[in-house]
Order: structure tokens, then sequence, then C-alpha cells
């Protein structure tokens, strides 16, 4: 009896141990971004690793809106469960992409918008993308082992 429970305590610690390292290094959420091409949200994978942002368009259809934003073009990232915390944000990212950068802003506050600002080249871009808010403490988490400090607008008091 006493071989057969250390075996299944080794089996489950080295399991444990093979999928910790992946865990640790890269966090992939389901959610909505904004599709430059087509100028409107759309379901999407984020995933954050060490090295980049990866969005990833959950339609065929719509691959080829994907995009990697490399860590070290990223300039600024902020989010906010509110549209009224967004107001600075919201007002570049519709310089950035038009009245419809405003369209993540009506999402329910189980959302939580982040806006990523980047630069391509010597353009400055931006990113658009809500996840569950209870995922936000995970992503946080990841942007920061990006290198990259996420301004919470809701904590900021006006």
């Amino acid at each position: 009896m006493n071989k057969s429970v250390t075996a299944f305590t080794l089996l489950l610690l080295t399991s444990f141990m093979s999928i910790a390292p992946t865990v640790a290094q890269a966090g992939t959420y389901k959610g909505k971004c904004f599709n430059q091409l087509e100028r409107d949200m759309d379901s999407c994978n984020v995933t954050i690793d060490n090295n980049n942002i990866r969005v990833t368009m959950k339609s065929d259809s719509n691959q080829t809106a994907n995009q990697v934003i490399p860590g070290s073009s990223i300039k600024k990232v902020e989010r906010s469960k509110s549209a009224k915390r967004l107001g600075k944000t919201a007002i570049w990212t519709t310089l950035a992409f038009g009245p419809l950068g405003l369209l993540p802003l009506a999402f329910k506050k189980k959302q939580m918008t982040y806006v990523v600002e980047y630069n391509d080249g010597n353009q400055s871009k931006g990113a658009v993308f809500t996840i569950q808010r209870s995922q936000a403490p995970l992503a946080d988490i990841d942007l920061t082992n990006l290198g990259k400090k996420v301004v919470d607008l809701d904590a900021i008091q006006e």
C-alpha cells in the first residue's frame, strides 16, 4: 500500500512540475478585441507571455487582424471597468480608431477593458481588448512580468 501511495504522489508531483513552468510563463484570456480592419469588437484570445502580447481572433475570417505586440514597444497599459475612467484613453482611442474606438466602453462592468499603447516603427498605435474582470489580476501579473505597469484607472481618485 505504501508503494502505491508513494508512486501516486511521485506521479502527481512530476505532472504538476511539468505543467507549472508553462503556467507561469504565459496567460491566455478569452475576450473581445478591437478588430482594426473591420472597426468592431470580435471574439479573440489574448496571450501575454514574457516577450509579447498576442491577439488571436477566433473567427477564421478575421485571422488577418491578428496582432503580435512586442513587449519592448509598449508605452502604456491602462485598464478600467468604467467608461468614465477611460476618458483620456477613450479620446486617444477615438483619434486612433475613429468613433468606433468607444465601442469597448459599452461592455458590462463584468468585463475589464485594457488599452495598450505601443510604437510600431515611428507610429503610435493602440490595441483594445476586454476580458472577464475576474481574470484581471492574472492578466496584470502577466503584464508586469512583461515589464509593464498596468495603470488601474478605477483606483485613481479624480
